[in-house]
């Protein structure tokens, strides 16, 4: 059986004891394997990408244990955590307060004793697309079952961007998508509807007046930038707040 050495950790594997990656390196799956996500799909993953993401989980842990998870004891209903629980997978909680999301693993040592958690934190003003969709799959009885899923993106954020959130029903993946529309003031309700209604007005000037300023001749980077910001605004909503919420805690984990 051909013998590998670990990218990180130098130690010797083998098939049954290493994972390949798709850049051709292995890492061991009893050390380095086990500090990434189970989320993670290693087998498409490049090396840095799982240096990156490692980091991204001492990083996250380390906020989640300090600033997220007392909230969880808060009385204030204003600082509580919105949670999303997947019933064996990784658990999502949302912070409005703080502009953070956690996706949280909970791991035992043995049987149920040794708890420990591990935890990717994310801003939120980074949630690119939150998107539902199902698949039929087999369950313990071998019979086929449809299972709910969110499809999370963020941007601006190394190691795990991107992963799917399985749900119990598709109204759990409802709520939490009001939980992000609301938050980004992109609702479809009467009390929003002069917001989204501002928003797309402020897209619209903007763009009109890069596009006069193109056909004068004298479009500059700031009007680009400006109409830019304000087509981003109207799509996923003014993230300006909840960004400035996050970066304040977030200056602390440099």
């Amino acid at each position: 059986m051909a013998k590998h050495t670990c990218a990180i950790c130098g130690a010797e594997v083998n098939l049954m004891s290493g994972q390949k990656l798709a850049d051709g390196n292995y890492i061991c799956r009893k050390n380095c394997g086990k500090k990434c996500f189970k989320e993670l799909d290693k087998v498409s993953a490049h090396l840095p990408m799982i240096t990156e993401h490692i980091a991204q989980i001492e990083k996250g842990t380390k906020i989640w244990n300090e600033v997220l998870l007392p909230l969880k004891k808060s009385k204030s209903k204003d600082e509580k955590l919105v949670e999303f629980g997947t019933s064996g997978g990784a658990d999502l909680y949302v912070s409005p307060s703080t502009g953070l999301v956690a996706l949280v693993e909970t791991h035992y040592k043995i049987f149920i004793f040794g708890k420990y958690q591990k935890a990717c934190v994310y801003r939120i003003g980074d949630l690119a697309r939150y998107d539902y969709f199902e698949e039929e799959q087999k369950n313990s009885e071998g019979k086929m079952e449809k299972k709910h899923f969110m499809g999370l993106i963020f941007d601006n954020t190394t190691g795990m961007a991107a992963f799917n959130l399985q749900l119990p029903t598709k109204k759990a993946c409802d709520a939490l998508e009001k939980c992000f529309n609301e938050i980004f003031g992109i609702q479809k309700t009467v009390r929003n509807s002069l917001n989204n209604a501002k928003r797309q007005m402020d897209a619209i000037k903007s763009v009109a007046g890069a596009v006069k300023a193109a056909a004068q001749g004298n479009l500059d980077e700031a009007a680009v930038n400006q109409a830019m910001g304000d087509v981003d605004a109207y799509v996923r909503g003014d993230r300006t707040e909840i960004l400035a919420k996050a970066d304040a805690i977030l200056a602390k984990y440099r």
